[in-house]
């Protein structure tokens, strides 16, 4: 996807952001999840789970969970997390860019600390 397309794509989908290395992350409500797409050529998914706040009205990132990638075995439209645990490489990765997931989104999302 070319700078533009992206750039237009971002702006346009305000639960969802693709990044210049074609991975993505999707805003999941009905899971309470953020999916990751990971930009590899073999596609690894990811699903990284949100609390809501209802005192706040904010979601967050649930910091006491195992980031993990999805097990291949379970359906896409279920949430998974039977998978193995991400690198610290690839945790560090996946925390920046939920940082500029969230920032974009300050009514509906905490940023991450």
């Amino acid at each position: 996807m070319s700078d533009l397309g992206r750039g237009l794509y971002n702006a346009i989908f305000r639960s969802a952001h693709r990044f210049s290395d074609g991975s993505g992350l999707y805003h999941m409500i009905r899971y309470d999840i953020v999916r990751y797409y990971s930009g590899d050529r073999v596609r690894r998914i990811a699903d990284i789970p949100i609390i809501y706040d209802p005192a706040r009205r904010l979601s967050r990132v649930d910091s006491k969970a195992i980031w993990r990638w999805r097990d291949p075995q379970v359906p896409i439209g279920d949430w998974s997390d039977s998978g193995p645990e991400l690198s610290e490489a690839e945790k560090l990765d996946l925390y920046q860019k939920l940082r500029v997931f969230m920032a974009k989104q300050p009514r509906r999302f905490e940023p991450l600390r």
